[in-house]
């Protein structure tokens, strides 16, 4: 006689959706996009959407259901990786990891078993593998998260007919932007002989559903009015309203997505090139520095790694701020002279940027941008990619800057400043740790406050195909190598 398997144990959960969260399970849609204001409660809905809809596949008979869960490297590490591991293993103890260097984590065999990628969208080869019946993109608005990596996402789920879910705040009008714009593109178009045909640009499958952030009871409505009140307006309308808008006076209007690569487009051998700094000292503002391998032989840098800090002094930044025995120089700003010397002290090969107007360093800045000389790359450059998106001119003086949002705005202008004006680094000093050689890439890890367990394995983003070409794609940090 036939052998027949019974059903797996199913999956006793309550919880209580506000109306945004409760629009986003309603919808039937292949692809659901949550564009809503921080706070709102997207990332936390995330995972009881995931596990919605492996209770509707295992309703349909696929019973052993896995699916990918995508995000910019740090928000995957900080957030959004332990909001799943919260509600799936601690709190309702639904399986364990099968393997934390790979990123991958399985249901028990009871529950009809099934595994969950993580994966990091900063190297979308990361993302390809195994088919997959569900997909989870996490702040998917941001610039750090590339086009082909929804694209890829798109083919994991292709084979089951899956679905997809995104939730993220408006950040930049980037490959979302149009996504959502072509949701409300006409069913139909003419051709060039005047018939009606259907519109391909259009996306019928995708469902966009917003929501301010105070839709979220938890949200505080005072922070809500704080935020009104005292936010350029485009601001509040993107951050808190959840709705698309862009600076009027954006400085940096001219970048695109062009001017952003993933780690494995860097040239081959970059690591032996020269490395710089630029360095905007602050407190209770942040210390921002930017870090740059330079091309010497074609002029052009690439910003591949950042170092922000609050409330640390000095002498605490010059101690904890990477690569400081793989940067060949770094410029610091002039009207800062204690703090560059604390630096020195330090053992960081540092100096004052020649002085300059700020509008003059912008323009060394665009001229990079326009000339192909400048690249960001994705992966380590969260805080960076929001100032550019936030850095206006000052409506009333048109030569002028608004100082908020500038930080590393500021730290980029000394470093590319400071290659203008020198093109070369100070000579070897006694204290010095002498010029850049080779620089030995560490693995990145995941910290082990963002996983259980007591294990000290390192953690890899992403499934077991190709581990070894992912890994050169995904963000590292350096350690001293010469």
């Amino acid at each position: 006689m036939p052998t027949t398997t019974a059903p797996p144990r199913s999956i006793n959960l309550r919880a209580r959706l506000h109306p945004g969260q409760q629009r986003a399970q309603d919808s039937k849609a292949k692809i659901v996009a949550v564009i809503a204001g921080t706070g709102g409660g997207k990332t936390s809905y995330a995972p009881l959407w995931a596990i919605t809809e492996r209770a509707r596949l295992a309703e349909a008979g696929a019973f052993s259901s896995s699916g990918i869960v995508v995000a910019p490297y740090k928000i995957l590490r900080r957030t959004t990786m332990p909001a799943f591991l919260r509600l799936f293993q601690h709190k309702l103890s639904l399986g364990e990891w099968e393997s934390r260097q790979d990123g991958i984590w399985r249901f028990h065999p009871h529950l009809g078993g099934g595994y969950v990628y993580f994966c990091s969208a900063d190297t979308p080869e990361s993302i390809e593998g195994a088919h997959v019946h569900w997909a989870v993109l996490d702040e998917a608005g941001q610039r750090q998260f590339p086009q082909e990596s929804f694209r890829a996402a798109e083919r994991r789920v292709r084979f089951y007919s899956g679905r997809i879910l995104i939730t993220t705040t408006p950040y930049v009008l980037g490959w979302l932007k149009a996504l959502s714009d072509a949701t409300r593109l006409p069913p139909t178009s003419k051709d060039s002989h005047g018939r009606e045909r259907v519109n391909p640009a259009r996306r019928a499958d995708v469902d966009i559903i917003t929501f301010p952030s105070i839709e979220n009871p938890k949200f505080p409505k005072e922070e809500f009015e704080r935020a009104r009140a005292t936010l350029p307006p485009w601001m509040f309308r993107m951050f808190y309203l959840g709705e698309w808008d862009r600076p009027a006076g954006l400085v940096y209007s001219m970048i695109t997505d062009d001017h952003w690569i993933n780690t494995s487009q860097m040239p081959k051998g970059w690591q032996a090139w020269p490395g710089y700094a630029g360095a905007d000292f602050g407190y209770n503002a942040p210390h921002a520095q930017v870090y740059g391998a330079h091309d010497a032989v074609s002029d052009i840098l690439y910003i591949f790694d950042e170092y922000y800090a609050t409330e640390r002094t000095n002498a605490q930044n010059a101690r904890e701020a990477p690569h400081r025995e793989q940067v060949t120089m770094a410029w610091g700003d002039p009207a800062a002279p204690e703090a560059i010397a604390e630096f020195v002290h330090q053992r960081w090969r540092m100096t004052a940027c020649p002085r300059h107007e700020v509008v003059e360093g912008l323009k060394e800045v665009f001229e990079r941008l326009a000339t192909g000389r400048l690249f960001f790359v994705r992966g380590r450059l969260t805080e960076l990619s929001k100032e550019q998106d936030s850095y206006v001119w000052d409506a009333e003086h048109p030569d002028k800057v608004i100082k908020m949002n500038d930080h590393g705005s500021d730290a980029l202008q000394y470093l590319c400043w400071g290659l203008k004006s020198s093109g070369r680094s100070l000579p070897d000093q006694a204290f010095s740790p002498g010029r850049m050689g080779g620089w030995k890439l560490e693995d990145p890890g995941i910290p082990e406050s963002a996983v259980s367990g007591g294990s000290t394995a390192r953690m890899y983003l992403g499934t077991r195909q190709g581990l070894r070409s992912r890994l050169a794609g995904l963000p590292r940090r350096f350690t001293g190598s010469r």
